[in-house]
């Protein structure tokens, strides 16, 4: 379904971020894309959804394919319109706006029965509907991540990117968010992207990852692969090749070295 060939990615002409990056998602499947801060997984998915160009950046090279059809070179708007839709890093919500309206509004493009797509949305996140009058501002920032990857889901996309739907939520509600996006892509056969820090997570739904470092991707395998890689393990699962818990911290600096890239 979506094909990026050797994408090479630019900020304001000058700051080269993605350097040849090459990934597909299959239809229908969840693919991992992993990474540590600063790699360049949100940028890789603004290359997709054309959101670069509200921050002046620009594929400069390669090209990006969704059905068939060249995006690289399409405005946000029209790749919405294929059926791309991205849920931004950090809880994006409509603050001033109740929950229900949060997720009416992702359905600005669709004319079917918003009355089904809104049970649709609520049977996978009953704690929006309990909400759903609610000032958005003022949810948790679970219940936030909840409702904004739920305002995808009213969109009914071909293609959900997700960037980072784990950062600050506790160990048991990104698990039960994590179950949601399985549940949504097996029954609804969404394909998904997501980006993340949470290896683990994201690994446990997806059926093949990439790892990006650098702004390149340096390795790529089926998702249970990756999670039985010992270089995963110890960089991004918080294991040692023996098993021994570690902190991320001490991964981090651990003799800094990465035997994919030796």
């Amino acid at each position: 379904m979506l094909v990026m060939n050797a994408v090479e990615v630019r900020y304001l002409d000058v700051i080269l971020v993605l350097r040849g990056v090459s990934l597909e998602v299959p239809t229908g499947k969840i693919v991992a894309l992993l990474g540590v801060n600063g790699a360049g997984k949100s940028t890789a998915l603004k290359a997709i959804s054309g959101l670069l160009e509200t921050e002046e950046g620009k594929v400069t090279d390669g090209s990006i394919y969704f059905d068939g059809t060249r995006i690289d070179r399409m405005s946000p708007e029209d790749i919405v319109k294929l059926g791309i839709v991205q849920v931004i890093e950090g809880r994006k919500v409509m603050g001033h706006l109740t929950v229900e309206q949060n997720l009416r509004g992702g359905a600005f493009l669709r004319h079917g029965d918003l009355r089904r797509d809104l049970d649709m949305v609520y049977s996978y996140f009953p704690r929006l509907k309990e909400r759903r009058n609610f000032t958005a501002g003022y949810l948790s920032g679970g219940e936030q991540q909840m409702l904004v990857i739920g305002r995808a889901m009213m969109a009914h996309p071909k293609l959900m990117l997700l960037d980072e739907p784990s950062m600050g939520l506790a160990p048991l509600l990104t698990r039960e968010i994590f179950d949601m996006i399985k549940r949504f892509n097996t029954e609804e056969k969404t394909s998904i992207l997501v980006v993340e820090q949470n290896a683990r997570a994201a690994l446990s739904i997806a059926e093949h990852g990439y790892i990006m470092e650098n702004g390149t991707i340096v390795l790529d395998a089926p998702a249970a692969k990756l999670a039985d890689n010992p270089d995963v393990k110890e960089f991004y699962l918080g294991l040692s090749t023996v098993g021994e818990k570690r902190s991320y911290r001490e991964i981090k600096h651990y003799r800094r070295r990465k035997r994919w890239l030796s």
